[in-house]
């Protein structure tokens, strides 16, 4: 069933995400780079969770992002050190902290959000409209079917 005999990713689904999510990943890093960004793309998903969010504990990061805590809190001390964000005591419950982002971090969060829809326009470029709502509604579908217990 491999569409590619030179290919050396097998033909099942979670390799052929796999290797997408690795080259997109891989590409992004390197825009990043190019554009003297700050951050790498461990960093990046944290930075728009706060920024769409608003704020988030870590356990709410680390489950929203699908990521184990030691990678999250890493992250955080990171962004810390570097005034992008701020981490606060929760009003409502006094044993919880959040995470929000600083002015600083949420300009960069804008500058990082840009460069990945620039970047999103470029990769589905090379598809027809219909192309694009037949991937994004089959991912949906996808990722619905996917449960996580």
């Amino acid at each position: 069933m491999n569409r590619n005999n030179e290919s050396s990713v097998p033909a099942l689904m979670l390799f052929q995400v796999g290797a997408l999510y690795g080259k997109i990943y891989k590409q992004c890093d390197k825009i990043f780079k190019e554009k003297s960004f700050p951050f790498e793309m461990d960093q990046i998903p944290v930075i728009l969770k706060l920024y769409y969010k608003g704020g988030a504990s870590q356990q709410e990061i680390c489950s929203a992002l699908q990521r184990d805590k030691a990678s999250v809190n890493r992250t955080v001390s990171f962004l810390l050190k570097r005034d992008i964000v701020k981490v606060i005591q929760d009003v409502a419950d006094k044993r919880k902290t959040l995470v929000e982002l600083t002015a600083t971090g949420k300009k960069l969060a804008m500058q990082a959000n840009k460069i990945l829809e620039e970047f999103d326009a470029s990769l589905f470029s090379v598809l027809t409209k219909e192309e694009r709502k037949q991937f994004f509604s089959l991912m949906l579908k996808l990722i619905d079917t996917v449960t996580f217990t």
